[in-house]
This record gives structure tokens, C-alpha cells and sequence, in this order.
């Protein structure tokens, strides 16, 4: 290959000077310098799905629409998570040492041993701690009210200059 058309990683080194090391293949940086960095729909902000999938349907219809920064959609949305730890703590309470009550319960672990000529595959699950969640989301609850509380007050003393009400409190 010519010298001349010697493709280079070109990104800065600590030297100050452009890297010298040729680029990964299809890439072009080296994989010191980001050539390794996986590219495509996998990655960035829609790579697991977290939020749209613990969405009801009506929760998802209304998700984008609700505008952040308003401490009163804040608490709904503790006290709807509140609500679903209770109904989980209800359903897991309803028969809790019962094998037939599959309320809650998450996969753990999965053991396989084998013993000769036998093979055996054990499940372990366990079910949430409720009772530290429903305390979690009650103590936020009580910091998102006091906020409010706090944000209403200073509205009070302070105000807008035109006399509106500030943006952040309903």
C-alpha cells in the first residue's frame, strides 16, 4: 500500500498530536480511541424498554404529554407506585408460604448440578421487600408534599411581578 494513502485514527493523543495507529476495520478511529464503540438501534436512550414497559396503556398515553418540573405529577405518580406496592403486599399476604401463590415472586437463581448420570436444575425465586418500598415511597411522598408546601408559600411571599401564579405549582 502507498504511504501516501496510509488511512491514520487521527484523534488527538496526550502529545497533542493526531494518533497514528490505522483504524479498525469499517470504522474510523482506532479502538483506542472509540473504534470498538458499538453502533446502531441498541444503543442510546431506547435500549431496554424500562419505562414503556412498567406502563399501563393509559399511563403510556399521557407519559409524553405531562410536562416535567410540576411537583403535583410527581406525587400522582409516587402515589400510583404506592398503590402497586400495597396491591402486591395484599396479594403476597393473601396465602405468603403457599407453593400456589406466585404473587411477586422473581427469578433468583438457577442451579444445575449433576451426579453421574443424573442431572437436576434447581429454581430459587424470592419475592420484593413491599414493606421497604411502601416506607421508600411514603417518605418521598412526604419530601414531594413538603416541596410543595415550601413552593406555595414562596408563591404567597413572592409572586410573579405581573401577579400570576408561578409555572411549577397548580
Amino acid at each position: 500500500m502507498n504511504d501516501e494513502h496510509k488511512r491514520i485514527c487521527g484523534a488527538m493523543n496526550r502529545q497533542g498530536k493526531p494518533c497514528q495507529v490505522a483504524p479498525m476495520k469499517g470504522r474510523v478511529r482506532c479502538r483506542l480511541h472509540g473504534g470498538k464503540t458499538p453502533k446502531g438501534n441498541h444503543t442510546g436512550p431506547m435500549r431496554h424498554g424500562l419505562y414503556s414497559a412498567a406502563l399501563t396503556e393509559a399511563e403510556k398515553a399521557v407519559w409524553l404529554d405531562k410536562p416535567t418540573g410540576n411537583v403535583d405529577d410527581e406525587i400522582r405518580m409516587c402515589k400510583i407506585w404506592l398503590a402497586r406496592a400495597l396491591a402486591l403486599d395484599s396479594a403476597i399476604n393473601q396465602d405468603p408460604h403457599s407453593s400456589s401463590n406466585k404473587s411477586g415472586l422473581v427469578l433468583s437463581e438457577i442451579r444445575q448440578s449433576s451426579n453421574g448420570d443424573s442431572k437436576s436444575t434447581d429454581v430459587i425465586t424470592r419475592r420484593p421487600d413491599t414493606i421497604a418500598r411502601i416506607n421508600m415511597l411514603l417518605g418521598r411522598i412526604a419530601q414531594l408534599e413538603k416541596t410543595r408546601s415550601d413552593l406555595i408559600d414562596s408563591q404567597a411571599e413572592h409572586g410573579d411581578a405581573d401577579g400570576q401564579p408561578l409555572p411549577w405549582v397548580d
